[in-house]
């Protein structure tokens, strides 16, 4: 008899013993007490029966229900269930089914991945490691819908656990057999319960899945942001006759952005700026790649040279939708001059001191990007350098970034006079007004985009 009989007839038996007391009442009146005072009785008997009968049939479940579940089958499975319960990783789950229903039982156990069937752990016992077993389970049961069941001999679906071989949990992505003769020994509630425990338990082992890989890409991300950093120059060289300062802010970890500053001997020095189209993992190799090609140049006055190696070392890295903007330019103190290459980049200025006072002007680019098609020529532009002149190379995430009524930062009025006011500053604290500028511009808007300022300032260059 299951659990579900037994309690319907408790229940039934309580109802039954309720209404012959009432029908009882009515021999009452034979005994010579008045009518009314036996309808009166009669309703006080009702209600004091409803309530034992309610009472006492609740009790005797309950009863019923500890005795099956005590036995030593049923125990089996719960114990099992709430093993997994406390369970949050495949081994624990693993370590449950041997000491819990290998060893006590002689219960085979197998777990696979629902979508590759991939198995997970087989019991070591015959049953369970026959050949044909798991081809048949896989057949009969793969698409089988979530909950649980049980199988016959034939190893195809039983109508209950009468007659069943053994039971099955499909859950969250993973199928438990476990092969057992005790099936009809064991109360259906166990397997309720088990089946509960097992959604729970795939949950939180997905999540805790999730949740490592997550962190370890984190800590992947982490190391390719700190390789990448590695490119960037640690600390800008001080330079005779050129102040230098730099921002850098990653929109995320890694950045498309990149800079350098590369003294070439005593009068000359090398600026780098550029943008990778794109952001992750490849922006960033491109990054590092254009870095250390401008760094090995064995001529680093060559511009068209170098700006020629990088569009080849990009166009070999092989990636269809890579390209860069850039800026190099070679600053000569001696001659007062700086050469330079505009490749597409957005729109560096130079902040003059004149007699009218400070003079704010855009460099106009000298050729398109660098990585999409080979270069046929490359243009190399020429301007006097004069002392306190300011150059200024800012990313797209400067000039480009807009405010809450969408105007562009490097297009407004308020941009120029800012620069042109801080000029008169060094080159740190000029950069830090332009920060502070973008970061008042924008207001509580999240920034959209990297932010690399590079700047230079000439000393007095006729001492």
């Amino acid at each position: 008899m299951t659990y579900t009989k037994e309690r319907s007839l408790l229940e039934a038996g309580c109802t039954a013993a309720a209404a012959a007391a009432f029908l009882a009442v009515p021999s009452l009146v034979d005994a010579g007490i008045a009518f009314a005072l036996a309808v009166g009785l009669a309703a006080l008997a009702f209600l004091a029966l409803f309530v034992v009968r309610v009472e006492l049939g609740k009790a005797l479940v309950r009863a019923a229900y500890r005795a099956r579940l005590a036995r030593p089958e049923t125990r089996l499975v719960t114990a099992f269930a709430e093993r997994v319960g406390a369970s949050f990783s495949i081994p624990d789950l693993v370590e449950a089914i041997r000491e819990l229903l290998e060893k006590p039982a002689d219960m085979g156990a197998i777990l696979v991945r629902s979508n590759t069937w991939e198995v997970l752990y087989q019991s070591p016992g015959a049953a369970s490691s026959d050949p044909e077993l798991l081809g048949a389970l896989e057949r009969n049961f793969r698409e089988w819908s979530e909950g649980f069941s049980f199988f016959n001999d034939e190893l195809s679906l039983a109508s209950s656990n009468a007659d069943a071989r053994g039971f099955f949990v499909n859950a969250k992505g993973f199928h438990l057999f476990v092969l057992t003769r005790l099936c009809p020994f064991i109360e259906l509630e166990a397997f309720r319960s088990l089946y509960g425990e097992l959604r729970i338990y795939f949950d939180r082992v997905i999540t805790i899945s999730d949740l490592f890989e997550v962190a370890s890409l984190a800590r992947e991300w982490e190391l390719i942001a700190q390789t990448q950093r590695s490119f960037l120059p640690r600390a800008l060289p001080e330079v005779d006759k050129l102040d230098l300062a730099v921002a850098y802010r990653p929109l995320v970890n890694v950045s498309g952005d990149y800079y350098d500053v590369i003294p070439v001997d005593e009068a000359r020095t090398l600026l780098l700026a550029g943008d990778v189209s794109g952001k992750g993992l490849a922006a960033a190799l491109i990054m590092g790649i254009i870095v250390n090609t401008v760094r090995v140049a064995k001529d680093k006055a060559d511009l068209a040279a170098i700006v020629r190696s990088v569009d080849q070392a990009v166009r070999d890295m092989g990636f269809d939708d890579k390209y860069t903007v850039l800026f190099l330019g070679l600053v000569d103190t001696r001659e007062r001059k700086v050469s330079y290459v505009n490749a597409a980049m957005a729109d560096p200025i130079v902040v003059s001191q004149t007699a009218l006072g400070p003079r704010v002007r855009r460099l106009e680019p000298t050729m398109g990007l660098v990585g999409l098609v080979p270069l046929e020529s490359v243009e190399v532009e020429e301007m006097p350098l004069r002392t306190d002149e300011i150059l200024l190379l800012a990313s797209d995430g400067v000039t480009e970034v807009d405010d809450a009524e969408g105007r562009r930062l490097g297009e407004t009025e308020l941009f120029e006079k800012a620069l042109a006011r801080a000029s008169s500053l060094g080159a740190e604290d000029f950069v830090s007004s332009v920060t502070g500028l973008l970061y008042s511009f924008v207001g509580d808007r999240p920034l959209k985009d990297d932010v690399t300022i590079l700047a230079a300032k000439a000393g007095r260059l006729w001492d």
